[in-house]
């Protein structure tokens, strides 16, 4: 009995997989035309290289256009701009995309698609240890990126300490020329952001977790409510056919893929 659900299971999600490569694709073309793809300069999670967007969101999202037969471009733009768009623009999908309050009323989420721990990072000589917000208020200048979570998570608990970058990479350059004491980053980026700037892992280390947190496809306000829908019918389709755990291993290696898909639908 167990052989022939999973049987079952295959051949309706093989169906519906089919739908999008086939019977769906006129529909999904004329109501995805206009949708305009927004991420942002975060390796690995999405990145620009060459003037090619780059990454395991784009990956993801492009094997889900490809489901839905559609092929829009995706822009790589820094956060705070393409925040901007999405905030004041209908038709934007920006990705990924945290959730607080003030995002629930703005956006319509599906996901999640990724998960993270943010962390404020020291150079690993630096043996200062950090249990509480307290703690943190007093033990020195914090380097966060302009309109990340991170900097949203530490203004709310009344951190002023910070010295803010428009791109994550500036963030760590300031830690290791001893700029700032304190590094905000989540974790799945933290070794690719190092890369960059030709900085090995061991240099730096976590010491305070500030928020553990889900990330999300983010459409605007706006955006008709069937685009969305087909958006996180394609999602679960790729989710059950196993493709998505096998690109989540290859971009994050062992690290837990977020279980199941849900419509966060904007608070109205």
């Amino acid at each position: 009995m167990r052989c022939l659900g999973h049987l079952i299971g295959v051949i309706l999600c093989s169906s519906l997989m089919g739908y999008y490569l086939v019977g769906g694709s006129a529909v999904a073309e004329q109501d995805e035309a206009q949708l305009r793809l927004i991420t942002e300069p975060w390796s690995p999670v999405s990145y620009e290289d060459d003037g090619i967007a780059k990454g395991f969101a784009v990956d993801l999202v492009n094997q889900l256009q490809a489901l839905m037969g559609t092929d829009s471009p995706i822009e790589v733009l820094p956060w705070a701009r393409g925040f901007s768009i999405a905030s004041a623009t209908p038709n934007v999908m920006l990705f990924a995309t945290s959730v607080d309050e003030e995002r629930r009323k703005q956006f319509d989420f599906v996901g999640p698609i990724l998960t993270s721990k943010i962390s404020l990072y020291t150079r690993a000589e630096d043996s200062i240890e950090i249990d509480s917000i307290e703690e943190l208020k007093r033990a020195g200048l914090i380097g966060a990126y302009r309109g990340s979570l991170g900097e949203g998570v530490l203004r709310r608990a009344g951190v002023s300490q910070l010295l803010i970058a428009s791109f994550p990479q500036q963030n760590a350059k300031q830690l290791m020329r001893g700029r700032v004491r304190f590094w905000c980053q989540a974790d799945i980026a933290v070794n690719s952001l190092l890369a960059e700037i030709g900085i090995k892992p061991d240099r730096v280390k976590p010491v305070f977790v500030i928020s553990e947190i889900d990330l999300y496809l983010a459409f605007s306000a706006g955006t008709d409510e069937s685009v969305i829908t087909r958006w996180s019918e394609a999602l679960i389709a790729y989710e059950s056919s196993g493709q998505y755990s096998q690109l989540y291993h290859r971009w994050f290696g062992e690290l837990n893929v977020p279980a199941g898909v849900d419509i966060l639908w904007r608070e109205r």
